[in-house]
């Protein structure tokens, strides 16, 4: 798979399960949806990161 699909899945996927907990913890959900998509792009390039590793070994 490239690097900006997997990186955009696993942000958009972090970004909406923060969403959800914020609407379900009744607070401001903007924060939430910020850091839940900064973590899933951190996420993603590591996923990216380990399949482009076992791929050239």
């Amino acid at each position: 798979m490239k690097e900006k699909t997997i990186v955009s899945t696993a942000t958009l996927a972090a970004s909406l399960l923060m969403y959800f907990y914020a609407k379900s913890a009744q607070k401001d959900a903007i924060p939430y949806v910020m850091i839940g998509g900064f973590m899933g792009a951190i996420i993603g390039e590591s996923i990216y990161e380990y399949f482009n590793k076992n791929k050239k070994q």
